[in-house]
């Protein structure tokens, strides 16, 4: 996917995702980044049969795996799982994300749950080239920067 913008692709899998979703869709939240340094995060405890072979790559893919997991019947369907920006490929499933909290909060915009303002703070580290999330009602956003720069129903 040569010259797609991070944010793009984003919005992209997140409508693929919204496609392949099943009727027990419980939400979904990923990172697009090209650093993680700067992002504390922790995997979450699955079984490991039950991750897929990663990485995975391309939107289809990708949206596909994403469709499956986020499923409340699955056993990967919290936290946020990681795209590579280069390559946009499927690198961490269910990690536990733990984004800085500014001294300024000034420039924050609130919003209504975790995933939201954990999404949010994440899309302002160094290295996160943007966070993306669909909620169970189907409602897609992503950030970029800390800003909102994506809203839609998708489902």
């Amino acid at each position: 996917m040569p010259g797609l913008k991070h944010s793009s692709f984003c919005i992209e899998l997140l409508r693929r995702v919204a496609e392949e979703a099943a009727a027990d869709f419980s939400g979904v939240g990923f990172i697009c980044y090209s650093d993680l340094s700067s992002l504390p995060h922790l995997a979450l405890s699955v079984p490991q049969d039950s991750i897929h072979s990663l990485p995975i790559f391309g939107v289809n893919a990708i949206g596909a795996f994403l469709a499956k997991a986020s499923r409340a019947s699955s056993l990967l369907h919290d936290g946020f799982h990681l795209v590579a920006a280069q390559g946009f490929a499927l690198t961490h499933v269910c990690r536990f994300i733990a984004p800085a909290i500014p001294p300024d909060q000034s420039g924050l915009q609130l919003t209504a749950g975790a995933r939201h303002m954990s999404a949010q703070l994440a899309s302002r580290a160094h290295g996160i080239e943007a966070a993306a999330l669909m909620a169970k009602d189907g409602t897609g956003v992503v950030y970029e920067c800390g800003i909102k720069i994506f809203e839609e129903q998708l489902r």
